[in-house]
């Protein structure tokens, strides 16, 4: 890790001495985390009762009575970046980025199994269809180039992407059924599972290296400004020492015969042999690969009239994340990405009203990964060092019954 983070330093100190020292120079500073949960089910009241840690019965026939399926996203990010022009019109961008993600999709009847058991369910077929887990775990060093001119923008950076730690499960069809006073479980799955070396759970671990590009430009038209963009459209590659998981199979577990309560070596054996029935399963160590989750989109701004406000902007945001290096790419492989991200496309306005040195950004939203409006705002005091704090979904606060996501981030600014 060490070598690789000096040649990024390297690359950044030979661009600085590059620049032209008869120019005024522009340097700026960013400090700032973000924190947020969404869900496609979990309103505000059961969220913020799970994460008083105690579920009792009640609260688990609520969240069971919510919805047929159940999309969440966790993600926790904090990041520092640096900004420096080299010429009049072209500016780089060095930034360090630790990012920890969770994304899960899954069914109503996975839950009941997770949050009652399999007891409440006798004579019955629990299905699960179409699960997918993952977690990521990184560190993300990104370098970005960007020229500006009257009219337009472009811009190009490039990442080297630290792995710290991945989980990732993927089942497309899986059943249990629990026969009359449990005398018998049926089991039907399918599932591929990937998991970094187990071995080592500290927070910075070494266990795969990657790649991620942006692209970025932006174009002035009839008093518009149009950007386009992609960000973090990269991956990781996962060492050797990686446990891939494949397992396709049918089961049907009648129980252990235990004769003597004080002697278990029959019945260890007899475990044994279960265990030996399961000759399908497929275990090793392999290297695979896991897809960061790339942003997508564009936005239109315009002016408004009046000192009291910015721009109006007014965008679009989608994410592309396959869960599996399983084809080329093709039509189908951008689809796939689209359809596992499990992220819906996100449309959104924002603006900017304006007190003097404070600054007041509302944004209303839909779509990602909730399924209603979002509310967005953020408080900007510039001073000499000037702070911005906000949360995704404001609505949480008075309106917790429809709301289905909550979030706060903190960003502070230099100018130097």
């Amino acid at each position: 890790m060490k070598t690789k983070i000096l040649y990024l330093l390297l690359i950044f100190s030979l661009v600085s001495k590059a620049q032209n020292n008869n120019i005024e120079t522009f340097r700026e500073f960013y400090i700032g985390s973000n924190l947020s949960f969404e869900s496609s089910s979990l309103n505000g009241n059961i969220i913020e009762e799970i994460f008083s840690g105690y579920i009792d019965n009640n609260l688990k026939d609520r969240i069971l009575n919510l919805s047929d399926d159940h999309i969440l996203n966790l993600s926790f990010k904090n990041n520092i970046s640096y900004i420096e022009n080299l010429t009049d019109n072209i500016f780089y961008n060095f930034s360090f980025s630790d990012i920890t993600e969770i994304n899960a999709k899954f069914d109503n009847d996975l839950l009941k199994l997770g949050l009652k058991g399999n007891y409440e369910f006798q004579d019955e077929t629990l299905e699960f269809e179409n699960t997918r887990i993952r977690a990521n775990r990184y560190q993300q060093f990104k370098l970005q180039l960007e020229k500006k001119n009257k009219n337009s923008s472009f811009g190009l950076g490039l990442s080297y992407v630290h792995g710290n730690h991945n989980f990732t499960v993927i089942s497309n069809n899986a059943s249990i059924y629990t026969a009359p006073m449990g005398l018998y479980l049926d089991l039907e799955y399918d599932i591929n599972a990937f998991s970094t070396d187990t071995t080592d759970f500290s927070l910075f671990e070494n266990n795969g290296n990657g790649i991620a590009l942006d692209l970025t430009g932006s174009f002035n038209v009839l008093n518009h400004k149009l950007d386009f963009y992609m960000f973090d459209l990269g991956y990781i590659l996962w060492d050797n020492n990686s446990r891939n998981i494949f397992v396709d199979s049918a089961y049907i577990f009648q129980g252990i015969n235990i004769d003597n309560v004080f002697d278990f070596n029959d019945s260890v054996l007899e475990i044994s042999n279960i265990l030996d029935d399961y000759d399908n399963i497929n275990e090793k160590n392999n290297s695979f690969k896991s897809y960061l989750g790339a942003n997508i989109g564009f936005k239109i701004s315009k002016e408004i009239k009046g000192n009291r406000f910015g721009l109006i902007t007014y965008g679009l945001n989608n994410k592309w994340q396959p869960y599996l290096d399983n084809e080329k790419l093709s039509f189908n492989k951008i689809k796939q990405g689209f359809e596992e991200s499990d992220y819906k496309p996100y449309y959104f306005v924002s603006t900017e009203v304006i007190f003097n040195n404070v600054s007041l950004l509302p944004k209303i939203g839909y779509g990602g990964y909730t399924n209603n409006l979002n509310i967005d705002l953020s408080l900007v005091i510039r001073k000499n060092i000037s702070f911005a704090i906000g949360t995704q979904h404001l609505e949480f606060l008075f309106d917790k019954e429809n709301t289905y996501g909550t979030g706060v981030y903190l960003q502070i600014h230099k100018e130097l």
